[in-house]
């Protein structure tokens, strides 16, 4: 079955953020992968448990709105498993907040808490 996750659904919980997209599912990740080969991909692991993750969710959204990017959305305590599938797959350990950036399939930048801030810019000076 093939998903799209590019466009809006009513149903995530994006929060109003059309550019949020949650990732939930074994499958959604091997797309991310695939749409790699063409774009870079965003992928933030959230922790709802952690206040730094939140503020740095908030300024994440702004500097990826700026320029016009989306990014996929992983909550961590919902979808551990998940997390923890991706983290072994690309071999960087688990942390949260963390930024992953996919291109070609492999990671071309993470970072976590306020050092995932720099990542963002620094790809698109």
């Amino acid at each position: 079955m093939k998903l799209n996750f590019f466009k809006s659904n009513s149903n995530s919980i994006n929060d109003g953020n059309d550019f949020r997209k949650p990732l939930k599912e074994l499958d959604q990740w091997r797309e991310v992968i695939e749409s790699s080969k063409n774009r870079n991909m965003y992928i933030f692991k959230h922790s709802s448990r952690c206040g730094v993750s939140s503020m740095v969710l908030k300024r994440l959204e702004k500097q990826l709105g700026e320029r016009g990017l989306d990014y996929f959305y992983l909550h961590i305590q919902a979808y551990r498993d998940l997390s923890n599938q991706i983290a072994d797959e690309l071999r960087i350990r688990h942390e949260s907040p963390q930024l992953i950036v996919l291109k070609s399939g492999k990671v071309l930048a993470h970072g976590s808490h306020y050092n995932l801030l720099e990542i963002v810019p620094g790809l698109h000076k």
